[in-house]
């Protein structure tokens, strides 16, 4: 699956700024560390090599606070500077955190040996998401041998509405929750499949609940056709998703829910029963 340019810039265009905390104390919030995280965020945009003013800019800070962040960052060695042009990138030390982040997800380690005979059975991608507020982000990823799958790598940022993973885990969230997001969340029209009617979205909820399985057919990249399966805790709560994408024509939506739903349910389930609190 080649992801169209466009499209591909999208997915880095997700999430360009710290979250605001949901519950704030005031006495404890270092607001400092919020900023430099701001810096950080900066360079979210694709291939983005930033001058002091436009890192002083995207991070919405005043140049002179800008200016020591970005020394601070850089002597600690997370940025590094172009010497003749005196534009800043992440370095490469960035990648410390997604790795220990990898290496210390209980779910992660759990769900790999089960992607990965997904991926063997049914030669495709094969893909573990969890759910960051109204998006879902790619936590692991076993990749087919014969097709190639442009830009989304672990890390990646798609909306929650609209894919097949994030529908998935949006059916087994708290009623209250989903309205929240529902009602808040941009619901945009990515290519004319996508389902944007929020009462819509319901009904797919629903069949998620009778199915145990959700498709997307196109909705965020054209071409693109997905089908995703919960995961739960022991507790019953829903962490997580595994889906698989594949391109059409090569695929149909019924060769997707004939082949591969079984493989994805089946998948989700054998991660939820290896799963443990800490997930």
């Amino acid at each position: 699956m080649v992801i169209e340019s466009a499209a591909a810039k999208e997915i880095h265009e997700l999430a360009v700024e710290p979250p605001e905390p949901s519950e704030k104390d005031e006495r404890l919030y270092v607001g400092s560390v919020r900023k430099a995280f701001s810096v950080l965020y900066a360079f979210q945009e694709r291939g983005a090599a930033l001058s002091l003013a436009e890192i002083s800019e995207r991070a919405g800070i005043g140049r002179s606070a800008a200016q020591r962040f970005v020394h601070t960052l850089w002597a600690l060695g997370y940025l590094q500077q172009d010497a003749s042009t005196r534009r800043y990138r992440l370095s490469a030390s960035m990648l410390d955190f997604a790795c220990a982040y990898l290496r210390n997800d209980p779910l992660v380690s759990a769900a790999f040996p089960h992607l990965r005979e997904a991926s063997r059975l049914t030669g495709e991608t094969v893909n573990l998401t969890r759910r960051d507020t109204d998006q879902i982000i790619f936590v692991s990823r076993i990749t087919s041998t014969t097709v190639i799958s442009a830009d989304l790598v672990i890390g990646s940022r798609l909306p929650l509405f609209c894919t097949s993973p994030g529908r998935a885990m949006l059916a087994y969230l708290p009623e209250d929750l989903v309205e929240s997001i529902l009602s808040t969340s941009p619901l945009p029209a990515y290519t004319e499949h996508t389902i944007t009617d929020p009462d819509a979205i319901r009904e797919r909820l629903q069949s998620v609940r009778r199915n145990g399985y959700e498709t997307a057919l196109q909705e965020y990249f054209s071409g693109d056709l997905s089908v995703a399966a919960p995961i739960f805790r022991p507790d019953g709560r829903v962490v997580a998703a595994v889906n698989i994408a594949v391109a059409s024509p090569r695929w149909t939506p019924e060769r997707l829910i004939e082949e591969l739903a079984p493989v994805v349910v089946e998948t989700a389930r054998a991660i939820s029963k290896s799963g443990s609190p800490e997930f």
